[in-house]
């Protein structure tokens, strides 16, 4: 297997594991996902709902697909990951031009996610230069 290949597997499973963790505890109690930024559901129902289905199902849905794009469609699954971690950097740092600095935790989320992003982006690019030097040869 080439390093490309093995070096974007590795990072959508990393991925994937990381996105399930929360998935999972954000379906199985809402609370727990919450706790991290000390804010509290209560008996509110529309809440945990809302919860449930954006930190659970769509992390377990991205997830899942990247367990699957790790082994049949890496491209697609950097491209996700791009724009997936992306969002988060963009709305973190839109979040704190409008409401200034965040807590700790939220600063480590942003640091996380931006290398993230950067390594989707490189992978990416390595990706294409790979494809590039390999239709060279071919030709």
């Amino acid at each position: 297997m080439n390093r490309t290949l093995l070096f974007s597997r590795i990072y959508l499973l990393l991925l994937a594991v990381a996105t399930l963790n929360i998935a999972l505890q954000a379906l199985l109690d809402p609370q727990t996902v919450m706790n991290f930024v000390s804010v509290s559901l209560g008996d509110n129902v529309t809440a945990r709902n809302s919860i449930r289905a954006l930190y659970g199902g769509v992390n377990f849905c991205f997830g899942i697909y990247w367990i699957y794009a790790a082994f049949r469609s890496q491209s697609t699954g950097l491209i996700l990951a791009l724009l997936y971690t992306g969002g988060f950097v963009f709305g973190r740092v839109w979040s704190m031009l409008a409401d200034g600095m965040p807590g700790e935790f939220a600063q480590q989320w942003l640091v996380t996610e931006a290398i993230f992003m950067l390594l989707a982006a490189g992978l990416l690019r390595w990706r294409q230069q790979a494809t590039t030097a390999q239709l060279a040869r071919a030709l």
